[in-house]
């Protein structure tokens, strides 16, 4: 009985330290934990300047979801800006250049010097594009005043005749030429056969200017007077024998022997 009692015991103690030994093993044993996707930040890439010939390449780094990165190309304008040119005082009207429109043309309409539109617009030089806008000043009131003919003591009835000028008129009318083209609101001394101008009255007694008359001279035909020919004889030639020439005679010279002069010694 005791020896089986003792049995049982060891039996136990055996199952108890099996139990422990299991124990401590799923206590030892630890599951690793799942791991857990993580954001990768990317740093913004740089804007990339127009003065780059090559297209930027990004650089991505690979991660568990990493967001792809974009480089975003930015153009920087380097170029100076133009500087401001505000209308001048009193140049309120703006236009637009129209096909024919120079920067003369302008001046004359607008009765300013070309260098006033210029440096009131900035233009570097006179050379205008359709469709620009300009500044101008308002448009002037014309103050010139308008010639009426006629004057006191004048009627409009004398006609022009070929050969009549501005101041033979002037000089049949006792007024000046001056007068007379201020009257018929002319700026030149043209005149036509056939106008008709404003003229002074005169006195019935007075003797017209004389018409210039263009003479122009004649010239009558000569007649040709034959003259009488009268032929002379062509000189008669007379031939002239050659008169004999004597030949010159050779005279025959003597030889004359000179002695030389002896030196003489002191």
């Amino acid at each position: 009985m005791r020896e089986f009692g003792n049995a049982l015991v060891i039996a136990l103690i055996s199952i108890g330290l099996m139990v422990g030994a299991l124990s401590i093993s799923l206590v030892e044993f630890v599951p690793e934990s799942t791991p857990t996707a993580t954001d990768v930040i990317l740093p913004t890439p740089e804007p990339l300047t127009a003065t780059s010939t090559f297209p930027p390449t990004p650089t991505s780094t690979i991660g568990l979801e990493s967001p792809t990165a974009t480089a975003t190309e930015t153009f920087v304008n380097t170029a100076t800006p133009p500087p401001l040119c505000p209308p001048p005082t009193g140049w309120t009207n703006q236009i637009t250049i129209q096909a024919g429109d120079t920067i003369q043309v302008l001046a004359e309409r607008y009765r300013v010097t070309t260098d006033a539109i210029r440096s009131a617009n900035c233009l570097p030089s006179d050379t205008l594009f359709v469709g620009t806008k300009l500044y101008v000043p308002p448009a002037a009131t014309s103050t010139v005043a308008v010639c009426v003919p006629g004057s006191i003591n004048w009627s409009r009835s004398y006609i022009v005749k070929a050969g009549n000028t501005i101041y033979s008129i002037a000089t049949n009318y006792f007024t000046t030429a001056d007068t007379l083209k201020r009257v018929n609101c002319k700026d030149s001394d043209y005149i036509y056969p056939g106008e008709l101008l404003w003229v002074p009255f005169v006195p019935a007694t007075r003797t017209p200017f004389p018409t210039a008359i263009t003479v122009i001279p004649s010239f009558a035909p000569s007649t040709p007077t034959s003259l009488p020919y009268t032929l002379t004889a062509p000189p008669t030639f007379t031939p002239v024998p050659p008169s004999p020439t004597t030949a010159p005679t050779a005279t025959d010279v003597p030889f004359t022997f000179t002695p030389s002069p002896t030196a003489i010694v002191p």
